[in-house]
């Protein structure tokens, strides 16, 4: 039930990240989620959107580097503590998790290796993973 996500490779120049989010916005594409890594040379947008066959037509069209990954989105109940639990209970299941970041104040998005197996481990403990139909 994992969910798509597109990782776009950006130049770390002044403008780049607004020129291609301004590409997905003229196509009409929503972001839903985002979260950016940068280096000295260039940085990693990882975005999870509304529409993302034509938001990697769009951006290949504007000669971007896109790849697509599955993450697992689950609920986080808005509470002190959830987000180590979950960290610990990734960490002593022996998954790693690759990175992390929020898709919303009450969720999580998560990519690790075994996305099938991050799924269940986070069912087992009851939290409510969601998929496509729930965006």
């Amino acid at each position: 039930m994992s969910i798509r996500q597109l990782s776009v490779f950006l130049e770390n120049e002044r403008g780049h990240l607004a020129a291609a989010l301004e590409t997905l916005a003229q196509g009409d594409v929503n972001v839903l989620s985002f979260t950016i890594a940068d280096t000295m040379d260039y940085g990693i947008l990882r975005l999870v959107v509304d529409r993302i066959d034509l938001a990697k037509e769009l951006l290949g069209a504007a000669d971007y580097s896109v790849v697509e990954h599955p993450v697992v989105w689950t609920q986080m109940p808005d509470r002190p503590g959830v987000l180590a639990r979950i960290a610990r209970m990734v960490a002593d299941s022996g998954l790693d998790i690759e990175y992390i970041y929020l898709g919303g104040r009450d969720s999580l998005l998560l990519k690790a290796e075994e996305h099938e197996r991050l799924e269940a481990l986070l069912r087992d403990a009851g939290f409510e993973v969601l998929g496509p139909d729930d965006m």
